[in-house]
């Protein structure tokens, strides 16, 4: 494979071709209109100004015999004072149709107002991108920057949502891209080396550096490198330290150091080896990973070496949405599984809640036996005592009986009332809120009376809710019960738990106060998170349920505050 891989590459790069090299012979330059030299780099990064110059193109005149080219020239137009190239403009644009018929060398001349440097780029392109691209590229720029700005903002609020890192460098990553490929569309329209070009350019290398350096950070949290290949991980520090060095080299010198002296390329190759190691390695995303940066290399590539023929601000233009897409779903299946995780640590939270709900529910049971239990001992005592009698009196053995069911209809009814309770309701039903407080009350009232706390109820206003009765009682419940823990713990004299219901611009407000003397302020703001307790044997689960029913079935708040007295809980809907 890898043998095929390489054929193929030197196959491309013998069939790839510059239309720029292959179409212009040679530049030559001129300051005095009158002698002219070959035109070169040094030409353009000089620092020598002038009142006047002289560009002449010379071309392959076998390569337009049976081709037609565009010439595209980006200048000083206001300057220009005189050509022989037939052109059409628009802005600062000229562009120049190259055939057999117009194989000629062309000129062009300019004088300046004010002495400067040298302001003139040129680039050749087909006949193709001319009649197909060129008109439509508003279009292209559109579609891609609102492919990559969406992506962004997405994954920006999925990033507050799961407050995972790896949404949030993927965000931050494509926001810079898409600044890079704004940048690059605004000095496509700029003569070169002008002032605001070389500033331009200058801010478009920093944005293109941290782009670079979001991807880097991408790739590690994606594919946790630090616990998976701790080399490439070390790779991905030290690319990311350059970059930032890079980006204070910017600031100082205009233009960035590090891709002088670095192939661009290594941005796109780096992500791409550590994604072949991380498929080795049967990490979780890793193909689409790096089918994702395989596919920008790989374009890039061909398009530096010419291999594709469209101008390169067209194919990044196109690529980069396309690996926006593709990097898309690999967050996306990650954030499914995200998604799966906590469905899963949420069953598993409600069912370790229905067994501390259960060993609640026994522990009320056992209380409110314990009295008609006690009772019927009694009962059955008395029955053996008088069946000694010689005579049996059959009156009093009728009263007893009638005694004896009581208790038992009693005990039967507090199995049905926790069987209704804890029993989980299908359909919604619209309820009185205050029939359910009251219901939440007569489970705990045994348990309150133990130890001796007096509960009011305040029922100021009543309102109905059409949802689960059940669930919306399983909450009070949980209110009380944690009232009746503070209280028992902090050993409050006149122990007390005050409920009132009451209305307020279309909403019902449910609060449960006691005056076991408050939260904590540093913990109050914690007491909903799943497994966090103030209690020495507390699960931490009770409120944490209690809000997500709240927020999930009734579409309300739970909130918390301290009052003077102690902790108060309001249930808003």
């Amino acid at each position: 494979m890898r043998y095929i891989v390489i054929i193929f590459v030197l196959a491309m790069n013998l069939y790839s071709e510059d239309f720029f090299r292959s179409v212009i012979k040679d530049i030559e330059i001129s300051k005095d209109f009158k002698t002219y030299k070959e035109a070169q780099i040094s030409d353009y990064k000089s620092t020598e100004k002038t009142k006047q110059i002289s560009l002449k193109l010379r071309f392959n005149k076998k390569k337009l015999e049976n081709e037609t080219y565009y010439l595209i020239v980006i200048s000083d137009v206001a300057s220009l004072i005189s050509t022989n190239a037939e052109y059409t403009r628009k802005n600062n644009i000229l562009t120049i149709k190259l055939d057999k018929e117009n194989s000629k060398e062309l000129y062009f001349n300019y004088k300046y107002k004010q002495a400067k440097k040298l302001e003139f780029r040129c680039d050749v392109i087909d006949e193709f991108e001319y009649k197909y691209m060129l008109p439509h590229e508003g279009i292209l720029y559109g579609l891609a920057y609102g492919i990559i700005f969406c992506a962004f903002l997405y994954y920006l609020i999925i990033f507050f949502s799961t407050r995972k890192l790896a949404f949030l460098y993927y965000s931050f990553m494509q926001l810079f891209v898409l600044l890079s490929l704004i940048g690059f569309t605004y000095v496509s329209f700029l003569s070169y080396p002008n002032q605001e070009h070389v500033f331009t350019q200058s801010i478009i290398d920093v944005f293109e550096t941290l782009a670079f350096t979001f991807t880097a950070l991408f790739a590690k949290e994606i594919l946790n490198t630090k616990k998976v290949m701790p080399f490439i991980n070390l790779l991905f520090n030290m690319f990311i330290v350059l970059s930032f060095i890079d980006i204070l080299g910017i600031a100082l010198f205009k233009y960035s150091i590090l891709y002088d002296y670095m192939s661009f390329e290594v941005g796109f190759l780096l992500p791409v080896i550590a994604g072949v190691i991380a498929i080795y390695k049967k990490v979780d995303y890793a193909f689409i990973y790096t089918l994702g940066w395989s596919l920008m290399l790989f374009v890039v590539y061909l398009s530096e070496k010419f291999i594709i023929t469209i101008s390169s601000i067209y194919t990044i233009h196109m690529v980069t949405p396309l690996e926006s897409l593709i990097f898309s779903f690999a967050l996306g299946l990650m954030l499914k599984k995200i998604v799966n995780e906590k469905n899963e640590k949420e069953k598993f939270l409600i069912h370790k809640s229905k067994l501390a709900a259960m060993g609640e529910m026994i522990n009320n049971i056992a209380h409110q036996w314990k009295q008609p239990l006690t009772h019927l001992g009694y009962i059955n005592m008395n029955l053996q005592l008088a069946s000694t009698d010689e005579v049996f009196d059959k009156v009093y053995l009728n009263k007893k009986i009638i005694e004896s069911n009581e208790q038992i209809d009693f005990m039967t009814n507090t199995i049905d009332n926790f069987r209704d309770f804890y029993k989980p309701a299908k359909e919604k039903e619209v309820f009185l809120i205050s029939k359910a407080v009251k219901k939440s009350i007569d489970i705990m009232r045994p348990l309150l009376k133990i130890h001796d706390i007096t509960l009011t109820l305040e029922l100021k206003k009543d309102s109905t809710l059409t949802s689960y009765e059940n669930e919306y009682s399983q909450v009070i419940l949980n209110l009380i019960s944690n009232a009746k823990d503070e209280l028992v713990d902090r050993n409050i004299e006149n122990p007390t738990v005050t409920i009132s219901i009451d209305s307020f611009k279309g909403k019902s407000i449910t609060t449960v106060v006691d005056n076991a003397g408050g939260i904590k302020e540093d913990k109050l703001e914690k007491v909903f998170e799943p497994y966090f307790t103030t209690k020495d044997s507390g699960s931490g689960i009770g409120l944490y349920m209690s809000k997500t029913i709240i927020d999930s079935h009734f579409k309300g708040e739970l909130k918390a505050k301290n009052t003077k007295e102690g902790a108060s809980f309001s249930i808003v809907i």
